[in-house]
C-alpha cells in the first residue's frame, strides 16, 4: 500500500530537546548521505570541478570524524573513514 503522508525531509529532524547523541548520531547521518550522493556523481568534465568535489567529500569525511571522536569516550586514535 502506498503511504499517503510522505516522510518529512531531513531537515525537519532538528527539533528543540534534542540530546547531544542523537545530534551527532543525525549529523554523522546525514553527512554520510552526502558522501554517499557525492561520490554517485560522474567524474567531472572541468578538472576544477573535480577538484572541488574531491575537496568536498574530504571536508564532509573530516566532519564525519570530528564526529565520532566527539561521542568516543576517549580522544585516543579514530581512523579517518
Amino acid at each position: 500500500m502506498k503511504k499517503l503522508v510522505p516522510d518529512p525531509p531531513p531537515v525537519l529532524c532538528i527539533r528543540a530537546g534534542m540530546s547531544p547523541a542523537e545530534a551527532i548520531y543525525k549529523a554523522e547521518k546525514h553527512l554520510q548521505s552526502a558522501i554517499s550522493s557525492l561520490n554517485e556523481l560522474p567524474k567531472q568534465a572541468l578538472p576544477m570541478n573535480q577538484t572541488r568535489l574531491t575537496g568536498a567529500i574530504l571536508n564532509i569525511k573530516i566532519g564525519r570524524t570530528l564526529l565520532t571522536v566527539a561521542r568516543a569516550k576517549s580522544g585516543a586514535s579514530v581512523p579517518v573513514q
